[in-house]
């Protein structure tokens, strides 16, 4: 009696097609996790430039329109600038203030997705409103906080 050990060329493919399914299931949910993971970048930076804001309005009547190396308080908010990087520490997000928020009392900050995170699209965008009526910040879309 002649006794073979071993596996079938059908018993391999129905292995294969099961992981082949498997890894087609798995992966998007493992890319939507790491998308989600990655919204944390964008929240420090927003939060770095909130406090670099608060910090600046301490020595200015307005608070700053723009990002740049050094806090320089000129004669309006739209001539002012925060001491802020524009991209979020990993890369993942560009920031910004919001063209014409900053005044006496209120600015946006927006993060944008690059990149890989750009396919992000649940949060395309998030954003930090810092007003008299929201001192903490009102942060939107709130699912993405």
């Amino acid at each position: 009696m002649n006794k073979n050990n071993g596996f079938t060329l059908v018993e391999l493919l129905i292995v294969v097609a099961i992981v082949g399914l498997l890894a087609v299931v798995a992966y998007p949910s493992y890319q939507d996790s790491v998308r989600k993971t990655r919204r944390a970048d964008a929240m420090a930076a927003v939060l770095s430039i909130q406090l670099a804001q608060q910090g600046f309005r301490g020595n200015c009547p307005f608070y700053a329109q723009a990002l740049g190396n050094a806090n320089t308080c000129g004669a309006s908010a739209a001539l002012s600038t925060v001491n802020a990087a524009s991209a979020s520490r990993e890369g993942f997000y560009t920031l910004a203030i919001q063209a014409n928020s900053a005044t006496g009392n209120a600015y946006t900050i927006v993060a944008t997705p690059v990149g890989g995170q750009a396919a992000d699209t649940e949060c395309a965008s998030m954003t930090l409103t810092v007003s008299a009526a929201n001192p903490s910040g009102l942060k939107a879309p709130a699912d993405c906080w």
